[in-house]
């Protein structure tokens, strides 16, 4: 019986001695599969009106065209208005051909002359947006 006692105290005594070095880590494990959905959380408040819509609903149309006109030998320019700027022209004349280039107006507004030989002025179409602010 002491030798079985004196063995069962040097097994013990020999787990808690000093401890050896440290191995390397280990290679990071795959990712699991996702979990299930979470349920959906509250509806939130809402938002202030929008500063540039009808009602802070409707957004304000981003482009306006405006079309020009030519009265006999006369033709009248397309203007966009003072708080706008022309981002495009295109002279269309009557038979729907659109392959002569306008004059433009300053930043605001364009014109169509007569082509060489032809006494027909076609209409002007320019498009215009709000300058920004």
């Amino acid at each position: 019986m002491i030798a079985c006692g004196l063995v069962l105290a040097l097994a013990v005594a020999g787990c808690s001695g000093p401890k050896g070095d440290k191995g390397d880590k280990g290679d990071k494990g795959d990712q699991g599969d996702a979990g299930p959905a979470g349920p959906a959380g509250p509806i939130g408040a809402q938002g202030p009106a929008g500063k540039d819509g009808a009602n802070g609903v409707t957004p304000p149309p981003q482009f306006r065209v405006v079309r020009g006109s030519a009265e006999g030998v006369v033709s009248k320019p397309a203007l966009c208005g003072s708080d706008e700027v022309m981002v495009s022209a295109t002279c269309l004349s009557r038979i729907g051909s659109a392959n002569q280039a306008p004059k433009t107006l300053s930043d605001t507004g364009a014109t169509c002359d007569p082509r060489p030989g032809e006494s027909e002025i076609p209409d002007v179409v320019i498009l215009c947006q709000k300058r920004e602010q």
